[in-house]
């Protein structure tokens, strides 16, 4: 972020960055890279690659939009998708107790 002055106004600009994230699973037998640019958007599209470290094969690509990508286990990945704001129809749905669980998208390694 940089801020800029003027004479009355003051201008306030985000740079998007481009970033390339390297996580190993629990055993360090399998690596994801991450390729995705970071932006003041809380949405993040992500080019992911799983590659098996012993033998450099790729095993999984694709892209997944949202918040976070992580490993689950040794062979799954925890995709976190966003969910944005949802606005109530009426008060009588604000009084029910029901509560907001995060879904998560898990995508199988083989």
């Amino acid at each position: 972020m940089s801020k800029q002055n003027t004479k009355n106004n003051q201008i306030i600009t985000f740079q998007d960055k481009e970033i390339t994230d390297k996580v190993y699973n629990q055993d360090k037998s399998k690596v994801l890279m991450l390729q995705y640019t970071s932006t003041k958007n809380p949405v993040i599209t992500f080019k992911y690659q799983v590659v098996d470290v012993k033998t450099n094969k790729e095993l999984k690509k694709g892209v997944f939009t949202g918040e976070k990508m992580e490993w689950l286990d040794n062979t799954t990945l925890k995709c976190t998708p966003h969910i944005g704001m949802v606005q109530k129809q009426s008060d009588e749905v604000l009084l029910e107790s029901v509560p907001t669980k995060k879904k998560y998208i898990f995508i199988k390694i083989d």
